[in-house]
């Protein structure tokens, strides 16, 4: 596969934004020896190709060199999501190693700030702490984790994150609402078996525009390469009307899968963090093959 194929769209989207930067904050000293604290929360759910569902959620807080971007200290510790921009496609793997750059590994602190839970109209869900032992002395401090029951952690519904705070960042409260599941998001001539495809012909994806600020993307499978459809409304289709794109053919094997993700992000402030978000990331996965 080479980096050049790209995803044909039938619109037009506009760029993908960007988590905001940690910028320095000017207090006095040594910029270099200056640290700020990003946060992220994220919820994930996923529906495999048989059908069963799996769900998960992680926070992390991390205190890295204030001259470091917030995207770059999530990266630093697994936490980000590369994306190509929105209406093309590129490897998986360059979009993890495209970023990176030759240099010094930033030192990684993951602060403590006591307890982290999720309540929804499915009741509360109290993440679990867990010590993250220091064997590189690069990364160390606690990461917070828990897999649930799908209906303690549903789609399209209303979530309050509370955080207790900690010596570093002070109790906070956020309030979103998840997206829906891209259970409405489908492939052209997917049926219950799975996606028809062929080595010539395009292979179509059909959405619903929803939210402004939500994205989907597709993982190709095995191919390893991601492709970004940003879900605009007023941009990508008509209201009650699908939205139309197209992975190109030379994207599949003779069998495989796709992986569809709609995302929602929601920023999340407090007095000890530079910055932060609350990540919806919801997905569904659906086989392919040649026939």
């Amino acid at each position: 596969m080479h980096l050049g194929r790209c995803l044909a769209f039938a619109l037009a989207v506009p760029a993908l934004g960007c988590t905001g930067a940690v910028s320095d904050p000017g207090a006095a000293g040594d910029a270099e020896t200056a640290r700020t604290t990003s946060a992220v929360v994220i919820v994930e759910r996923n529906v495999d190709a048989s059908g069963a569902s799996r769900v998960e959620t992680s926070a992390r807080f991390v205190r890295a060199a204030a001259s470091l971007s917030m995207h770059e200290a999530l990266r630093a510790v697994g936490a980000a999501i590369d994306l190509p921009p929105a209406g093309s496609c590129a490897s998986i793997a360059a979009l993890a190693g495209g970023a990176s750059q030759a240099g010094a590994v930033p030192v990684i602190d993951l602060v403590d700030v006591g307890a982290v839970t999720l309540e929804t109209s499915g009741g509360e869900t109290r993440l679990v702490p867990r010590q993250l032992p220091d064997v590189t002395d690069v990364v160390s401090g606690v990461v917070y984790a828990r897999a649930a029951e799908p209906a303690l952690l549903p789609s399209g519904a209303r979530y309050v994150l509370h955080v207790s705070g900690g010596p570093e960042v002070e109790p906070f409260e956020v309030t979103a609402t998840a997206p829906a599941d891209p259970s409405d998001v489908h492939f052209g001539g997917e049926d219950a078996s799975g996606v028809p495809v062929t080595a010539t012909t395009p292979v179509d994806v059909a959405w619903t525009p929803g939210a402004a600020d939500d994205t989907i993307y597709v993982d190709v499978q095995p191919a390893a390469f991601r492709c970004t459809v940003q879900d605009t409304a007023g941009v990508t289709g008509v209201a009650g009307e699908s939205a139309h794109a197209t992975l190109p053919a030379s994207l599949v094997d003779e069998a495989g899968t796709f992986v569809v993700h709609r995302v929602h992000r929601e920023g999340m402030a407090a007095r000890g963090l530079e910055g932060g978000e609350l990540r919806f990331d919801f997905s569904r996965s659906v086989s392919y093959a040649r026939r």
